[in-house]
């Protein structure tokens, strides 16, 4: 595939005239039974797009955003709004960052529903998890300095580490593997 600026529009065509709000628990439905949220991040990035895809007796959530008071107000709009009442019946995590798995232990506590998930990242996520609170080892510290960082990246990541853990609520301890190839069926899609 080439890629060509020249013959690029000069700005963005958006398929939607109206997108969901940052962190009001509001839902755009971009297919029938597939809504479209945003939660809400902090800093340069201020929101993560999350989706609900509709079942039959409820929902399947797809990613979740980070662990904050004010994620756990915007899925509790959206659970009695644009979700209707009805339940989760489970929690897909497309990966371990913590915009996206942040709420997915939260969520599925509150529902008693099994997380998706493929193993390695959620071994990664439970990992990075317990060293929360942690000092950065002077291992790590060694490597970045050999790699070029500055102190003022290196002291970035002194201050940063070991704070994985506080942007997600705990996973459950248990989940269900996602592994390559496999075909999700999410009510009639796969």
């Amino acid at each position: 595939m080439s890629f060509n600026v020249q013959t690029m529009p000069a700005t963005l065509d958006y398929p939607f005239e109206v997108e969901p709000q940052n962190g009001d628990g509001s839902a755009i439905e971009v297919a029938p039974g597939v809504l479209w949220f945003r939660m809400p991040l902090f800093a340069s990035l201020p929101w993560i797009n999350v989706w609900a895809i509709e079942e039959e007796g409820g929902w399947t959530i797809v990613d979740t955003g980070l662990k904050s008071a004010n994620t756990i107000d915007a899925w509790q709009t959206a659970f009695a709004g644009a979700l209707g009442g009805a339940p989760v019946l489970r929690v897909v995590v497309t990966h371990m960052h913590p915009d996206h798995c942040g709420m997915a232990g939260w969520i599925a506590e509150r529902f008693k529903v099994g997380l998706w998930m493929s193993r390695l990242e959620y071994l990664t996520c439970r990992l990075m998890a317990a060293d929360t609170g942690r000092r950065a080892p002077d291992e790590g510290v060694e490597f970045y300095r050999a790699a070029g960082w500055d102190d003022s990246a290196i002291n970035r990541y002194k201050a940063k580490f070991g704070s994985f853990g506080e942007m997600i609520y705990p996973l459950p301890a248990s989940y269900r593997r996602i592994s390559d190839g496999d075909i999700l069926q999410l009510g009639a899609r796969e």
